[in-house]
């Protein structure tokens, strides 16, 4: 059985611990929520055009689309003395690292195995020097583990900032460095990793810019973070589940992340979106009754019943047509 055929959703997010989770957000948005005043607004984290719609409001918060680029972005934001202050209290994200530990052999063979091999396919592929890996936001530090065990680089680090998360990291044995990537004297990295970080930033040009300074000429940026065009969160808006804050600030696209990393000195050299879980995602609101497909026939005749015969396929069109909401951007330094 292949990696297409096994990944489901209730591997590796359970319908026990999502709803627990929702709960202790909904608590850690309450407390943020007395600190509204304290919000501010910004120009599109994307192309900085202060030309933007309001979309629709969830939880509290604004979500508002840049006219200029069509990224979609939370405007006001939380500070970021207040995003700061909410991630090391939060009890939502305490619940992550929970979710994720408990989740994480399954994750490692449907998401982090598959993750490396690509990350080596696409450095091969690209002629990347392969001295020096830095894998930034790393996490449990399973990804790091993993693509060491290939020896394709001289070095893996992960950077960590969180104690525990670090801590985690080394009972790996995994070097890490337990500071944000702004405060470490690295340069000449061969390749960058940031997986599902940049939706989460403050401003996201900033930390771009600094990833840039310290790869290597000709050293690759390897990110993903989820697609606004893609089909689940195009076809869900505000009912997506990935849509929500304070977690995910930022929501780019293929073009919109482009733009950015562009206008920060690296050249695109690949744009995919392999991506397993849309179709399931959008047909698991049908079937809860939170998506009404009364005046979407097709959607009923392809994701319930012929979801069986035909699944598969169309979530396979959606990744090959860069039509997932699972977006990964590769990009070189100029």
């Amino acid at each position: 059985m292949d990696y297409v055929e096994r990944m489901k959703e209730e591997n590796i997010r359970p319908d026990y611990l999502i709803r627990e989770n929702h709960k202790l957000l909904a608590e850690d948005i309450q407390l943020l929520m007395n600190h509204s005043n304290e919000f501010v607004k910004i120009s599109c984290p994307a192309c900085e055009s202060s030309k933007q719609q309001f979309v629709f409001e969830k939880t509290g918060f604004n979500f508002v689309q840049c006219l200029e680029c069509e990224t979609y972005f939370i405007n006001p934001r939380p500070s970021f003395e207040l995003l700061v202050k909410f991630y090391e209290s939060s009890g939502c994200i305490k619940h992550w690292k929970q979710i994720f530990s408990i989740t994480e052999n399954v994750r490692r063979t449907e998401i982090f195995i598959p993750r490396v091999e690509r990350v080596i396919e696409l450095c091969k592929r690209y002629n990347a020097p392969t001295e020096v890996l830095l894998d930034v936001g790393a996490g449990f530090g399973t990804f790091c583990e993993e693509i060491k065990k290939s020896s394709v680089f001289k070095k893996v680090i992960a950077i960590e900032p969180s104690k525990d998360l670090a801590e985690a990291c080394r009972q790996k044995n995994v070097d890490v460095i337990e500071k944000p990537v702004e405060n470490i004297d690295l340069n000449n990295v061969s390749v960058i990793t940031c997986f599902e970080l940049i939706e989460h930033l403050f401003w996201p040009k900033d930390f771009v810019n600094t990833c840039g300074q310290k790869l290597s000429k000709g050293g690759l940026f390897i990110i993903t973070t989820p697609n606004i065009k893609g089909f689940d969160l195009l076809t869900l808006g505000k009912l997506a589940d990935g849509i929500t804050g304070p977690n995910h600030l930022n929501y780019f696209h293929p073009k919109s992340l482009s733009r950015l990393l562009i206008n920060c000195g690296f050249e695109i050299i690949q744009v995919l979106t392999p991506g397993k879980l849309d179709a399931e995602l959008v047909r698991k609101k049908i079937l809860t009754g939170e998506l009404g497909v009364s005046n979407q026939p097709f959607l009923k005749y392809l994701l319930i019943e012929q979801w069986e015969t035909v699944g598969k396929a169309f979530q396979n069109f959606l990744a090959d047509n860069t039509l997932s909401s699972h977006l990964w951007i590769v990009a070189k330094k100029s």
